[in-house]
């Protein structure tokens, strides 16, 4: 932030009296500078969205041979992650004809029936539990946390040069008996 009133100071004590030009060149300085320093908040906001469109579109790519005929197709969020707020704006879409119900849970000892559980980085300690819990379920297991797919979850997302991508542990996938469509496979990192 020094380094730009720096250049902004330099640049008005240079061209302050040529007129109306370098004053809009000034305001366009101003400008890129003042998205320059909200860009991080930006970014961030936009990781989630990504996430959150991401996990829509795993509802799409994912078959569950449970498929409950027309019960809610539930999508849980473990812990306390931003996450929740945009996902909760899933709740009036549908999935192959099916509404979509976004659930909190509150009490690890008495996980939901969940199609679908988002399990934020805040329950990292918690990982092994969680996932012992889940076994022998067919919940497709999402997150954050760092190598989640190598730490028994199935899709985990990665940031490679500010890009938010996959990560899918096939191991995992399988032994929940989840069915993932190639066109996901093609997007993502396979972890054997």
């Amino acid at each position: 932030m020094r380094i730009v009133l720096t250049v902004l100071r330099l640049f008005y004590r240079r061209y302050r009296f040529s007129g109306l030009l370098t004053r809009a060149a000034a305001l366009l300085v101003c400008l890129a500078a003042a998205t320059i320093t909200l860009h991080p908040a930006w970014a961030g906001d936009l990781e989630i969205k990504v996430k959150a469109a991401y996990i829509y579109n795993f509802t799409k790519f994912v078959d569950w041979s449970d498929d409950g005929g027309r019960e809610p197709f539930r999508i849980c969020v473990v812990g306390t992650d931003p996450i929740r707020t945009v996902l909760g704006e899933l709740s009036n879409r549908e999935v192959k004809g099916r509404p979509i119900r976004i659930q909190r849970v509150k009490d690890l000892n008495a996980l939901p029936q969940c199609h679908l559980m988002f399990i934020s980085r805040s329950e990292e300690q918690q990982l092994p539990f969680i996932l012992q819990r889940l076994q022998g379920t067919q919940t497709l297991t999402v997150s954050d946390i760092s190598q989640f797919s190598q730490k028994g979850g199935m899709v985990s997302f990665i940031t490679e040069k500010d890009r938010v991508k996959i990560e899918i542990s096939q191991r995992a996938v399988r032994q929940a008996g989840l069915k993932v469509s190639a066109k996901l496979f093609e997007i993502a990192r396979v972890v054997p």
